[in-house]
């Protein structure tokens, strides 16, 4: 699913937005706030772009980064990309206190206070990366998709931004798509793409998910 220039520059426009917001005030800065509180406020005001976990939806991934408090904020009480992009919330929304708590609630795990026993890690690498480079090597193309379940996942996961009928609105038409890709290379797309896209691999969509809005997909 090839961005637009529009769906591009967005994209580029939320990075940097991003990228300021983690440097500015000079070195990331921990935020005094509540993670659990963080958490509920999250869940009412941005989980439905963001993702319950933050872990990207409409909106980027945006979890496990150590937000300053002017960047944050910055952000929340201006919005990004206008129209059709973040909403702003002003401090009778969202206050002070409470992006606070929100940054805290996205801030990364704090390390463990002991650092793990040297045989963990050494027992760990016979046990997983001998089996797991076959499999990610010998991968078999997505195959015999079912197109009338890729339109079902389709219209819950794509068509907020691709349009009910992947007409296009924020994100591009994707009509005539398996004339720019083929299944592979869809399904790859949808598996690691590109902000401003979502990353909805492997959660909410499993493999047979891919499969099948990809067979949808190229179906139109």
């Amino acid at each position: 699913m090839k961005p637009s220039r529009t769906f591009l520059a967005l994209g580029i426009l939320v990075a940097g937005l991003l990228g300021a917001a983690r440097t500015s005030e000079g070195a990331p800065q921990a935020i005094a706030g509540d993670a659990s509180a963080g958490r509920a406020t999250f869940t009412q005001y941005c989980s439905i772009c963001h993702g319950a976990s933050a872990q990207g939806f409409i909106g980027p991934h945006i979890a496990g980064i150590n937000w300053t408090a002017a960047g944050l904020r910055a952000i929340v009480r201006h919005g990004v990309g206008g129209y059709g992009g973040m909403p702003a919330f002003n401090a009778t929304v969202l206050t002070d206190k409470k992006i606070a708590d929100i940054a805290a609630f996205l801030a990364p795990p704090a390390p463990p206070s002991t650092p793990q026993p040297a045989i963990v890690a050494v027992a760990a690498v016979p046990a997983i990366v001998p089996s797991a480079a076959p499999a990610a090597s010998g991968a078999p193309p997505p195959a015999g998709g079912d197109p009338a379940h890729g339109r079902a996942v389709y219209s819950a996961n794509c068509a907020a931004c691709h349009g009910a009928h992947a007409e296009g609105g924020f994100g591009p038409s994707l009509h005539g798509e398996k004339n720019r890709k083929d299944a592979v290379a869809a399904s790859a797309w949808i598996k690691n793409p590109k902000l401003p896209m979502p990353k909805l691999y492997p959660d909410p969509l499993s493999e047979k998910d891919v499969d099948d809005v990809t067979a949808y997909i190229e179906s139109l």
